[in-house]
């Protein structure tokens, strides 16, 4: 017998409902938005309004502050994964084995010691 206090459900329809349902939603909405003229008018007023908050954001001085500590952490981060990347080269190209031709060899295998 199971341990689970569930009642015995264990099937995925809750899922699958959801699913449906936001794939009716999402089409629904995107019909809309592209196809009818008020949801045109909806589309362009929200994108005038997220220009406007995203110049807003951008005049913002603490934000700029913060995005500038974040370009330099950023710049920081990338030259460290560069100078990790040259090691990592460097050492796996000073491993390569040095290729030794062998007289007798089968499927690249040598036979001989």
């Amino acid at each position: 017998m199971s341990d689970c206090k569930c009642g015995g459900h264990n099937d995925s329809s809750g899922f699958t409902a959801g699913l449906l349902l936001g794939l009716v939603t999402g089409a629904a909405s995107a019909h809309f938005l592209m196809n009818t003229e008020k949801g045109q008018e909806l589309l362009e007023t929200l994108k005038e309004n997220a220009g406007d908050a995203i110049k807003e954001i951008g005049d913002n001085p603490a934000l700029a502050d913060k995005i500038a500590d974040l370009q330099k952490t950023m710049d920081a981060a990338r030259a460290t994964i560069n100078t990790a990347a040259e090691k990592v080269a460097e050492v796996t190209e000073a491993q390569k084995p040095t290729s030794k031709k062998n007289f007798f060899q089968k499927m690249g295998a040598s036979l001989g010691k």
